[in-house]
Formats: structure tokens, C-alpha cells, sequence
């Protein structure tokens, strides 16, 4: 472990890094990873631009690129694209045919106890634009997931369209989704299980013996559900926004979500991420907050629905975000 932070480190220093060298001993890592058509780079976009403004703001955090190379990529290929010309970023590529490193960056977070002193918690956002087949290739995999073995937690993101039982749920206006089975890449639990073997080869776990990595599972593009199936629904509710995890609305929404799964004839998502790890999550969001129009955003804009909650949940784990349940409850 100690020797892939060194080259976590070292990726910074390659690549014209800023002169400090917060970067090079991050406290925690979390990788993104996710399934052909999962949303990934929409995400990414979205999920760094609240932790750079509204979400920021709510948790006294900072969110700095680790190296200049961080810097340009996201103002090139993501944040200009999608946020500023409202255009949908592209099917991410292949790394065997287009190489790419992962996005670094490192969120710090001041808190104060009970005595006004302050302390900085940090941890570094490792954020991999993966296609799915890269996760089959192992050539691929050392090229451009070699810092995957290195994380402390990872967020799954996982296209409801890709569920086979999602179609009566889906506004009528959405595509159908694939042919089950048609792209076995795209699978969600055909990449878990590629990502589990991974971090097995990291910690020396046997199989069935369950990994200490918390994984956050959320199911994106939630915005094209139908409204009914979410009016009543604890995916419905907006954050409380108050700089605290609300874990009775943690506890409703990670319940819905394993309701939909088993619903849409995926429930082996769950069983297996039972088995396979010692915590895990189920989160529900939007990172665009509409369906989008002849391949641009909607006409509101972007408008993102709980986006930053797989993140919430892990700083919460890492005790880096305190954990309330409402009064009189």
C-alpha cells in the first residue's frame, strides 16, 4: 500500500504539479469507477463542481487539483462541455486506445471541537474515466487503473437503464434500455466483480471473506424514473444541506433503492456486495436533474438531485462528517 501511494505521489509530480506537496501523502483515497453508460464523466463534471461551490460552502471544505494536468483535463472535457456549452460529454473511449490517467484531487476539511480549535481532515479524489471493457483487460488495468489497489473506498455508479427489470419504471419518453446480456462490459455486477478482485489482490482476502473497503452504490440518471414511482419515495426528499449526515434519511434512501433493485430483477447486486464486503451503501441521484434534449441538457440546466451523497457517506465513515438523527425521533 505504502508503495502505490509513492506512485500516486509520483503521478502528481510528472505532470507539472503545483508547487505544494499536499498531494503526496493524501489521508484517504477514493476511486469512482463505473460501467459503460453509467454516467461517469457527467458525474465526475458535476460532482466536482458542487464540492467547488454549494457543496464546498455547506462542509468548509477545499477541493484542489493535485497537478496542472487535473486542471486542464476538467476544464477541457468536462466542466466547458457540459456545465458552460450545456453539450452531453461523449461514450468514454477506451484506454487502450486512448490512455488517460485519473483526475487527483485532494478535499480538505476544517472542523473545530468544542474548544474553537481547528483541525484539517483530508482525503484525495482519485477519479478514473473508465470504459467498461478497460476493467476486463488486465494490460489495460495496470495501465490505468494501477492506483485502484490503492484505495480506501470506491463509489459504483450504475445505470438503471441497464437493469433489466427497470422498464416499467422509466418515463415514457426515455430510450429502453439495452438487451440484457447484449454487452456483458456493461453488466454492473460484472464490473463489481472485476473491481473486487482487484482490491482482494490488495488486502489478501479469500474469497466469501468479506473486504474492509466501504463501497457506495448509487444508481444514477434518477431523473428518468416516473415522477409517481418517486413522490412518495425517500429518493424524492432533497438533503438537508445543514454540513451533517442525516442518518435516518441515510437509512430510508438505502432501503428504497434496495426495494427498486430487487424490483427490477437485480437484487444479486445486493446479495453480492453482502458477501463480498463488510460495508456497503445504495444511493440514488441525478447529477444532471432532467433528461436531456437531443444531446444537450435540458432546458433548466443543470440541476443536480443529491449528486454528492456516495461522498457524504464516506466522510462520514471516515469520520471526517458527523452523523445525526432528528430531534424526537
Amino acid at each position: 500500500l505504502r508503495e502505490l501511494r509513492g506512485q500516486l505521489a509520483e503521478l502528481v509530480r510528472r505532470h507539472n504539479p503545483l508547487p505544494s506537496a499536499y498531494c503526496d501523502s493524501p489521508g484517504r483515497i477514493v476511486a469512482l469507477v463505473g460501467a459503460k453508460n453509467a454516467g461517469k464523466s457527467t458525474y465526475i463534471a458535476v460532482l466536482l463542481h458542487e464540492l467547488m461551490n454549494r457543496v464546498g460552502t455547506e462542509l468548509d471544505a477545499s477541493l484542489v487539483a493535485c497537478d496542472d494536468r487535473t486542471i486542464e483535463r476538467y476544464k477541457r472535457d468536462f466542466a466547458r462541455p457540459l456545465l458552460e456549452e450545456r453539450r452531453l460529454l461523449p461514450t468514454t473511449a477506451s484506454a487502450a486506445t486512448s490512455p488517460r490517467e485519473p483526475l487527483v484531487y485532494l478535499l480538505t476539511r476544517t472542523r473545530r471541537n468544542r474548544f474553537a480549535r481547528a483541525r484539517n481532515d483530508s482525503l484525495a479524489l482519485v477519479l478514473f474515466d473508465t470504459a467498461g471493457e478497460d476493467l476486463r483487460s488486465r494490460e489495460v488495468t495496470d495501465l490505468h487503473l494501477r492506483y485502484l489497489e490503492a484505495a480506501d473506498a470506491v463509489i459504483f455508479l450504475v445505470d438503471p437503464l441497464e437493469l433489466p427489470g427497470a422498464r416499467p419504471g422509466l418515463r415514457d419518453a426515455v430510450p429502453a434500455p439495452r438487451v440484457p446480456g447484449e454487452d456483458p462490459d456493461s453488466e454492473p455486477l460484472n464490473v463489481i466483480a472485476r473491481v473486487t478482485d482487484t482490491l482482494r489482490g490488495r488486502h489478501g482476502t479469500r474469497p466469501g471473506e468479506p473486504l474492509p473497503v466501504p463501497v457506495a452504490v448509487a444508481l444514477t440518471k434518477m431523473d428518468a424514473l416516473r415522477p409517481d414511482l418517486l413522490r412518495q419515495s425517500a429518493l424524492h426528499r432533497t438533503r438537508s444541506g445543514a454540513g451533517v449526515l442525516d442518518l435516518d434519511d441515510r437509512e430510508a434512501v438505502h432501503e428504497q433503492v434496495r426495494a427498486l433493485l430487487h424490483d427490477w430483477q437485480a437484487g444479486q447486486l445486493d446479495t453480492y456486495l453482502g458477501q463480498q464486503y463488510a460495508d456497503h451503501a445504495f444511493f440514488a441521484l441525478s447529477a444532471l436533474g432532467g433528461v436531456p434534449e437531443d444531446g444537450r441538457v435540458g432546458a433548466g440546466g443543470v440541476r443536480p438531485h443529491r449528486a454528492e451523497d456516495p461522498l457524504l457517506w464516506l466522510l462520514y465513515r471516515f469520520g471526517m462528517l458527523d452523523g445525526v438523527r432528528p430531534e424526537g425521533e
